[in-house]
């Protein structure tokens, strides 16, 4: 595991040593909405750009801070073959892992505007997850793709243009700083009772090392909802875009407006436990692979937990559902919030 993403992981365990033995929640606390799992689109091609992740409408309270710490881990498989000429020729080829740490502080200036920075540490390569997939697969019996039949634990990255002509991916293995990522939430009315709306804007500058620059100055923009459904449930709607550039990194060719947008449900069983389900859905990712997909779709599942005052702990899984040729094969997550 790399330097970064190893200390920010042991960051989490010293933190989490440290932590407090949490109160009784009180039955105001049963009913707060603690929000979708905040996690971006870190398929291995996916990762030098802006991605816009589920998040709530609800803003920071005037005057109060939130640190966030995050790492994911995930392995990313796929492949697809086509008849050229009367030839069955792979067409894309997919294979590594990704893992990343990052450090997010956000601010309520109002009860309606919230601002916040992100910069993340990036990292791809071979990995190790390759073996534990192949065993999921089996015991879950979901598809596989044939991963079975390819070396174990390297990173590749092949493909085709349109013209038949190979594409060079020349991105190297290794860690990165992604780009610094600023933005800026403003809600329709905080805690409202029945739908509550907000708007999300985020800017990613081109600031990252290391192959994971992004290719230039990118935009993103959605439209977020929530309604709480009785005491105990909440469901999140959003819907975006992302725009850039339309530049080669690396050898592959990302679109200029990608859109993208998620479904979530969260259930508090507990008053301090969240249980959460979302779907988040995106546009084409990129354009000179031939045939390459032009719609990803991910399933993530997970729980927040307060495990203190001002403490909240989070954890859960990516599985790839369309097309699991382009999307992250399986991975999983962790964060750790304080607020202040």
């Amino acid at each position: 595991m790399p330097p970064a993403v190893s200390l920010l992981t042991a960051g989490f365990l010293t933190l989490a040593l440290q932590l407090p033995v949490a109160s009784p929640p009180s039955p105001a606390a049963a009913r707060v909405r603690r929000g979708p799992i905040e996690s971006r689109d870190e398929f291995l091609l996916a990762q030098p750009r802006l991605t816009l992740p589920p998040v709530t409408p609800d803003t920071l309270a005037r005057g109060h801070t939130q640190v966030r710490m995050a790492a994911d881990w995930g392995n990313d498989f796929g492949l697809h073959r086509a008849r050229i000429d009367g030839v069955s020729r792979l067409v894309y080829f997919v294979d590594g892992e990704h893992r990343s740490g990052s450090l997010q502080v956000s601010h309520g200036l109002t009860d309606r505007w919230t601002v916040q920075a992100r910069i993340p540490v990036l990292w791809r390569g071979g990995g190790v997850m390759d073996g534990l997939i192949d065993a999921w697969h089996r015991l879950t019996g979901l598809p596989d793709s044939g991963r079975p039949s390819f070396p174990r634990d390297q990173l590749v990255v092949l493909g085709l243009d349109t013209s038949r002509t190979g594409v060079s991916w020349n991105a190297r293995q290794g860690t990165g700083l992604g780009g610094l990522e600023v933005g800026a939430r403003w809600s329709s009315a905080p805690r409202a009772s029945g739908w509550t709306r907000a708007v999300d804007a985020r800017l990613q500058l081109p600031t990252g090392t290391g192959g994971f620059h992004g290719g230039g100055m990118q935009a993103g923009l959605q439209g977020i909802a929530a309604r709480t459904l009785g005491r105990s449930a909440d469901l999140y709607l959003g819907a975006g875009a992302t725009a850039a550039p339309e530049s080669d990194v690396g050898g592959i060719v990302y679109a200029g407006l990608r859109p993208q947008g998620f479904v979530g449900i969260e259930w508090r069983p507990w008053g301090a436990v969240s249980l959460l389900a979302e779907t988040t859905a995106a546009g084409r990712l990129v354009t000179n692979i031939d045939t390459f997909p032009g719609l990803h779709v991910i399933l993530r599942m997970g729980a927040k937990v307060d495990v203190a005052r001002g403490w909240r702990l989070e954890g859960g899984f990516t599985e790839g559902l369309r097309p699991i040729s382009a999307t992250t094969d399986f991975g999983l997550l962790l964060g750790l919030e304080r607020r202040f």
